[in-house]
């Protein structure tokens, strides 16, 4: 629905700015030196210019921004999740809670960085001019930002059942991640978006019900006690979202999936005849 160039420029830009927000704060909590910190920022700069050169359409910009993105994301990016000294918990209490949803979206666009680059690559401004999947994209957007906040208070509150608050928070970038993929491939592959909805969709409303809902476990209540109840809002439209999200995205891949069963099953059309003289 959205061309691949546009996809990445706005990707690109938030990634620059996570990446220079996360890396600022790293470097005032003395996880980062400071010929770290203005080599990063140096590439930053270039990533920049790589991102905006992908949208004029230069293909040197679209692979920079890619190549940028790939390697951001395996040193950079993913440092924070990382159970240790420099994990996401440990920058929480130094720099405060906003790290930890910069943290999750950083992660989130490097991967929609990479992915729009490849698109891009190709033909980066092709698009669907069918607008039927628009709600989707919609809620795709509006629910990867209540995945990374519903994970954010997770951190707060050190409450990711048996797991820890780096890998819970790493999971919830992932999450978004692929809601967000599935929001934008389903106008044009109807059947591999729609999985990637349901499947990042199932993700959430089952782990709403195993963290929320089960006995012994963490409720609403206790959640608007302890973080307030805006936080407690946040998790429960997350959910409500992914539960309708879910269901349309399953009915969706059934009707492709019947649709192409009876393409495939219809008599090809007779063979035209040659016009006599």
């Amino acid at each position: 629905m959205l061309p691949a160039r546009t996809v990445l420029l706005v990707s690109g830009l938030l990634a620059v700015v996570l990446g220079v927000f996360t890396l600022l704060h790293e470097f005032h909590s003395s996880l980062v030196d400071r010929n770290f910190t203005i080599a990063a920022l140096f590439i930053a700069a270039i990533w920049l210019a790589c991102v905006v050169l992908a949208f004029l359409g230069f293909r040197i910009g679209v692979f920079g921004a890619g190549a940028i993105a790939f390697v951001e994301f395996g040193i950079t990016a993913s440092t924070p999740f990382v159970s240790g000294p420099r994990g996401l918990s440990t920058l929480v209490q130094h720099e405060g809670l906003p790290v930890a949803p910069a943290a999750m979206g950083l992660v989130t666009a490097c991967i929609l960085t990479m992915i729009s680059a490849a698109a891009a690559w190709g033909y980066s401004r092709g698009r669907d001019r069918r607008l039927t999947t628009l709600p989707l994209l919609l809620a795709a957007l509006a629910g990867a930002a209540l995945v990374i906040l519903q994970a954010t208070d997770g951190v707060h509150r050190d409450n990711f059942g048996s797991a820890n608050a780096e890998d819970g928070a790493f999971a919830a970038a992932i999450v978004a991640c692929l809601w967000l993929l599935g929001g934008l491939w389903i106008a044009r592959l109807r059947r591999v978006g729609a999985l990637m909805i349901a499947l990042a969709t199932f993700i959430v409303w089952y782990s709403f019900i195993g963290l929320h809902l089960l006995k012994g476990t963490t409720t609403l209540s206790q959640v608007a006690a302890t973080s307030g109840i805006i936080w407690a809002l946040i998790s429960a439209a997350a959910t409500v979202l992914a539960a309708a999200s879910f269901l349309v995205a399953l009915a969706l891949f059934a009707v492709a999936v019947v649709r192409r069963r009876r393409a495939k099953s219809a008599p090809p059309a007779p063979a035209a005849r040659p016009a006599r003289s």
